[in-house]
């Protein structure tokens, strides 16, 4: 995963237009991985309940 995540890193930041100091990109690089591992995380997550509003609204 590491070496993907310096890719795509590589990559998005070559797309955007922008650059990573070489210092900082280690740190940018594990939060990307960071990132990552919570999205995969909450990914499959289904909230309990309907995803429906009340139908009337009382403060």
């Amino acid at each position: 995963m590491e070496k993907d995540a310096e890719a795509f890193v590589d990559r998005a930041a070559a797309v955007l237009g922008i650059g990573i100091d070489p210092a900082l990109r280690p740190g940018v690089v594990a939060n990307f991985v960071h990132f990552v591992s919570l999205f995969e995380r909450i990914e499959g997550f289904e909230e309990p309940g309907s995803p429906d509003p009340p139908a009337v609204y009382r403060p």
